[in-house]
């Protein structure tokens, strides 16, 4: 066998880039969830058999082309503006895909560093730590985790299990089981086994479940405002017109909830009293209307959430909770106001103010847990004391392009109502507005590019899944089985030499 001493411009490292790039083919808008299971079987194929190369080193290269291609999108949110920020797009996809990379290369180090077992599900292992850390550290960011390459297959029913850490934990655990053990078919056969059984529960479920609908109409108003216009005060009256348009369009008398997008019009909420006056004169009669709209409260600036009557008049609001950290804030501005170096009373116009904390609102058709935007990522944020009939995810993915970025954030919230066994209905200034069941098919949508609106039956909720009562806990506790397991085992693995 050859052996490559430079790694990354080796065989071995070119290879773990292309089969990172393969796997991301999973995520939306590809979806070829045959091709990333198939990439990830030869990436653990690749672990077991080389000796040579260190496994940290492969995974970094793997994850450096999984992130290339996931989160190409990143850079464009810096065309928006112009060539005011173009030259900082470059630089902003590539720190996001090394410092995603770097949990797994991390995770990987320290793990194969302590156990006693350098075997593929150890590996495993440590890809799934790695996951885990990157949706809770610096307040998280869980784009793109493995588990939703299985998104538009009857394997994401399992999500109301395990939600979606549970769901990439399985998935390497199914790629790596077959080379666990060199020239054991057994581990194999186990890995194939599983995964048959899996899909047969999960499609079973799927065929046999019902999708049952309230009596309740609910509109998606999507207004297609190009993003670089949004805010001209040429255009931001045109714009509001569309959305009075779209919203008293058709048979609206038997309309009884509206959504329109996140920050659906430019002026402040105390400064909207025009607005809504129109809004209420355009509302069918007994109906309520949500929408995104800025609030200003002294010094602090809220991307906010409000319910209207049909009178224009707010019955409800909620203030975003878990912000863009570079995009709606400064991170380092709250941790310097928090040593008592600076005061962010003279920072209020560079960035948003975080809400208080997640919450549900009550309409006439129910109660629902609203979203803005970026919080629908967020697995782990969505539980709520008093269970809603809804989820409300209101969003502006004109930011994310046209492409990868709006169907993948469409991807996860579908995600979100299997773990919740909820149906959630998505408004977006540019699509893909959609209206979810609990088994995260799609009703009905409105697609990218188009301006429009859709009347859709609200689909009932479900019973409460298994991941909506215990949370990410579960899945904890396994990862610390697992851990004990590889860490304790008495015999201990011998490896080639040439590995250290």
């Amino acid at each position: 066998m050859i052996k490559f001493k430079v790694f990354p411009l080796s065989n071995y490292g070119l290879l773990s880039f292309v089969l990172g790039c393969c796997v991301a083919l999973g995520q939306a808008p590809w979806a070829l969830t045959t091709i990333a299971v198939v990439s990830l079987l030869i990436l653990f194929y690749v672990i077991s058999y080389q000796k040579i190369i260190r496994h940290e080193k492969i995974i970094f290269m793997f994850g450096l082309g999984y992130f290339s291609l996931s989160l190409h999108w990143i850079m464009e949110p810096f065309f928006v503006e112009g060539e005011s920020y173009i030259w900082i797009a470059p630089f902003a996809f590539l720190a996001l895909v090394f410092f995603c990379s770097s949990f797994w290369t991390f995770s990987t180090y320290l793990i194969l560093k302590i156990s006693r077992s350098k075997s593929t599900l150890t590996v495993a292992l440590a890809l799934l730590v790695g996951e885990v850390i990157r949706s809770y550290c610096f307040s998280g960011f869980p784009w793109g985790l493995i588990g939703y390459i299985w998104t538009d297959t009857p394997i994401a029913l399992l999500s109301a299990w395990v939600g979606p850490i549970g769901l990439t934990g399985m998935t390497f655990i199914l790629t790596a089981l077959p080379f666990s053990k060199i020239n054991n078919i057994r581990p194999a056969l186990s890995s194939l086994i599983i995964f048959l059984v899996l899909l047969s529960v999960t499609y079973f479920q799927l065929k046999t479940s019902d999708r049952l609908f309230s009596t309740k109409i609910v509109r998606l108003v999507q207004p297609n405002a190009v993003q670089e216009k949004k805010w001209d005060p040429l255009y931001s009256p045109i714009y509001f017109e569309v959305l009075l348009d779209l919203t008293s369009s058709g048979e609206k008398a038997t309309v009884d909830l509206i959504i329109w997008p996140e920050s659906a019009i430019v002026p402040f909420l105390d400064d909207a009293t025009e607005e809504f006056k129109k809004i209420g004169e355009n509302m069918p009669p007994d109906s309520e209307l949500i929408l995104g709209i800025r609030r200003q409260n002294k010094n602090n600036i809220y991307n906010s959430l409000v319910l209207l009557n049909d009178d224009g008049l707010v019955s409800g609001s909620y203030d975003k909770f878990h912000l863009v950290p570079f995009g709606e804030y400064i991170p380092i501005l709250r941790y310097l106001e928090k040593l008592g170096l600076i005061s962010t009373e003279n920072f209020s116009n560079i960035g948003f103010s975080a809400g208080n904390a997640v919450a549900v609102l009550s309409s006439k058709i129910g109660l629902f847990r609203p979203l803005i935007c970026y919080e629908a990522i967020f697995f782990q944020e969505i539980y709520h004391e008093s269970r809603p009939d809804f989820i409300v995810n209101i969003t502006n993915d004109a930011w994310l392009g046209d492409w990868a970025g709006p169907s993948q954030h469409l991807q996860q919230v579908k995600m979100r109502a299997i773990e919740q066994g909820l149906p959630v209905i998505r408004s977006a200034n540019t699509g893909i507005s959609a209206i979810v069941n609990p088994y995260g098919e799609t009703i009905a949508s409105i697609g990218l590019g188009l301006r429009g609106y859709v009347d859709v039956l609200l689909p009932l909720k479900v019973k409460k899944t298994v991941y909506s009562l215990t949370g990410e806990r579960v899945n904890f506790f396994i990862i610390f089985i697992w851990f004990f397991m590889i860490f304790f085992r008495r015999k201990k693995i011998v490896i080639d030499d040439t590995y250290h």
